[in-house]
């Protein structure tokens, strides 16, 4: 008996045959001039039937058979020959009476009754519906395929100044390779000479190219414009960014929808099903009402084509797989089409505050003086203290100090920092701190102002000379570029975003305010994420979007944990089930886009196969329906269209 359809999931599961194929540049009909089979199976079909109408009469020697039948049979055997090999192997390796059995025994079936014409066009359809679902399911994945192609096939490695072309697969972490201007990157590593404008829309799927200098992170497979570069190698061409994508997307075709579990279900009983329908057609009327055999013993044979699941099975799996290695190549890497019918059933969509929402780069927005120094003083000091600190906020504060003083400072003496609360100096034998308030004991009114700062959504840090306050600085941390659009279009679908942040009360506020974010949960330390994340989870379908670095644990937790800006952090890539490889925001709305696009072909696709499927059958029993109409239109007509419907589904 048939199980599922092992044949069908071969199609999508063989991925090596179809990523190492000669057939990239291929059409649809150079990659069908390569089937030899079909080829030799058409043109014996053609010549029997020239055969048959420029010689109507002539006949083997000795015996009424015409001749135009000993070229059928060469068809029936050169295109069924492939197909019971396939069949035997199935039954013996796997134990499984596979499609292609059943067509040998459709065609064995149609010659015992004499027809020898049927069972040719029978076999020479099913070769050709075979090579149509090839380029089905390789066009799906050309664009992974186009991918791997992306790392050049030599690197320029830097040895004793003297460069060599070497394969990228030999450099190791350290080495130094030379980039000319116009050639790919050949691997992941950081400049360390050379400034150009690097196309890194293979992995991010930016169309704009960045201009990056020295100390600045590159990925294997990005376009180097217009500068020579020397590249400091950090990972090896098996640990690229790149092929951790390809690999990755390989791997989430293992993860199942509902849908496709359902429609594997389905197909095994479905064929059993339809095979006992057969046996029953053929046996039944000519045993019990004494009907003609072959009468009904040629509709069983063509029950038995229709009892063929291919069209539905490999609709999903090539919908699915299309979905991914697209949005693969457009910076979004889905690690399961599962997640593809997960994020349309979504309702909640949490977003972690830094470096997701806003972009972790802080800003100095206000200095107030509490005393006799002036705004510019109070930079300094702060700034002279902060070049000995490597807090996020120090760096701020140093880029305005050089906006407003240039490079001057302060010397420090007897350095120290105040464990979670600040850092503390003497200049010119005065000591100074500087950190949070509650370093200091602060006066109603500077209490106020503080508050007052805080509800704009600025963070506040405290100088104090002496452990009084005389200055305060406020620092804004800038919103992601599309945030605000991202969030009222999630709303518009009836979606809710909620902001998670460990900042406090009145500055979580301020943010979602500015984003237009009813919801937000504040004070919440990076351990406590998981927990918010499962209490969330007790009423809705929780999509969890973060940077993948202190938030992996809720992003894991989450029904579908969503990175940001993944390119090069293995700790995005691998703790999310999707992963935006820029700071896009805008990319996220693009998967709630994709998901109700491909659930919406799957749909198509499985209504279509299985009508028509259906249908086909119920005109079986009239007559209406013969064996080439049912592998022409039921099998390979029904399996194109369902996979070119798939692989339409990005110009939707």
């Amino acid at each position: 008996m048939v199980e599922d359809c092992p044949y069908c999931e071969l199609k999508v599961k063989n991925v090596e045959e179809h990523l190492e194929s000669d057939h990239e540049d291929s059409g649809l009909w150079t990659f069908f001039l390569k089937s030899k089979t079909s080829i030799a199976t058409g043109l014996l079909l053609l010549i029997s039937l020239l055969t048959l109408l420029l010689f109507p009469s002539l006949s083997l020697a000795g015996s009424r058979l015409h001749i135009y039948r000993l070229f059928l049979a060469l068809a029936i055997v050169v295109g069924g020959f492939p197909l019971a090999k396939h069949s035997l192997l199935g039954l013996i390796k796997e134990k499984k009476f596979t499609v292609d059995g059943l067509v040998v025994v459709a065609s064995i079936g149609a010659v015992s009754i004499g027809y020898w014409g049927e069972a040719a066009v029978l076999v020479f359809l099913f070769s050709v519906a075979e090579r149509l679902e090839d380029y089905s399911v390789f066009r799906s994945r050309r664009s992974l395929k186009e991918l791997l192609d992306l790392s050049p096939p030599k690197a320029r490695l830097l040895e004793d100044k003297r460069t060599k072309k070497v394969d990228p697969k030999e450099v190791d972490i350290g080495d130094v390779v030379i980039v000319k201007p116009g050639e790919r990157i050949p691997v992941d590593g950081y400049i360390i000479e050379g400034l150009s404008a690097i196309d890194e829309s293979p992995i991010t799927g930016e169309s704009v190219p960045k201009e990056k200098g020295p100390e600045e992170e590159v990925f294997a497979g990005t376009l180097n414009i217009d500068g020579l570069l020397k590249v400091e190698t950090t990972r090896t061409s098996q640990g690229s960014t790149i092929s951790k994508i390809v690999r990755l997307v390989e791997k989430a075709e293992e993860k199942k929808t509902k849908t496709e579990k359902f429609i594997n279900r389905f197909a095994r009983y479905y064929t059993p099903i339809v095979l006992l329908l057969s046996l029953g057609v053929a046996t039944v009327p000519w045993f019990l009402f004494d009907g003609s055999f072959d009468f009904w013993f040629y509709r069983a044979l063509i029950l038995l084509v229709l009892s063929c699941p291919c069209a539905f099975v490999i609709s999903t799996p090539v919908t699915m797989v299309s979905a991914m290695t697209k949005s693969a190549k457009r910076g979004v890497l889905i690690k399961g089409s599962v997640f593809i019918e997960k994020i349309k059933e979504a309702d909640t969509v949490v977003f972690d505050k830094t470096g997701t929402l806003t972009t972790g780069e802080f800003t100095v927005t206000e200095v107030d003086s509490l005393g006799d120094m002036d705004e510019k003083e109070i930079v300094l000091v702060s700034s002279s203290l902060e070049n000995n600190s490597n807090h996020p906020l120090a760096e701020a504060i140093i880029k305005h100090s050089k906006k407003m003083n240039g490079e001057e400072n302060y010397e420090i003496e007897e350095f120290r920092s105040l464990t979670g609360a600040g850092i503390e100096g003497k200049i010119e034998d005065e000591k100074y701190q500087i950190g949070n308030p509650g370093l200091f004991d602060l006066d109603k009114e500077t209490k106020k102002e503080i508050s007052w700062m805080t509800s704009k959504g600025e963070t506040v840090v405290v100088l104090g000379k002496e452990e009084k306050a005389i200055g305060l600085i406020g620092l804004k941390d800038t919103l992601q570029e599309g945030a605000e659009k991202t969030i009222a279009e999630l709303k518009k679908h009836g979606i809710e975003p909620i902001m998670l942040t460990g900042d406090n009360e009145k500055t979580a506020s301020a943010i979602a305010e500015e984003l237009g974010m009813d919801r937000y949960i504040a004070n919440v330390l990076p351990q406590e994420k998981l927990q918010e994340i499962e209490r969330l989870q007790k009423n809705d379908q929780v999509i969890m979007v973060g940077d993948g670095v202190n938030d992996a644990p809720a992003l894991v937790k989450s029904d579908v944990g969503v990175a940001m800006g993944a390119a090069g952090s293995d700790t995005a890539m691998e703790s999310s089930d999707m992963a935006l490889m820029n700071d896009d925001l805008s990319k996220l709305l693009y998967l709630f886009e994709l998901s109700e696009k491909t659930m919406k072909v799957v749909k198509e696709n499985v209504i279509a196969s299985i009508g028509v499927k259906f249908t086909l059958a119920v005109l079986t029993f009239f007559g209406l329906v013969t064996l080439w109409i049912a592998v022409g239109i039921g099998d390979m007509g029904m399996g194109l269209l369902v996979t070119l419907n798939a692989l339409l589904l990005e110009r939707r």
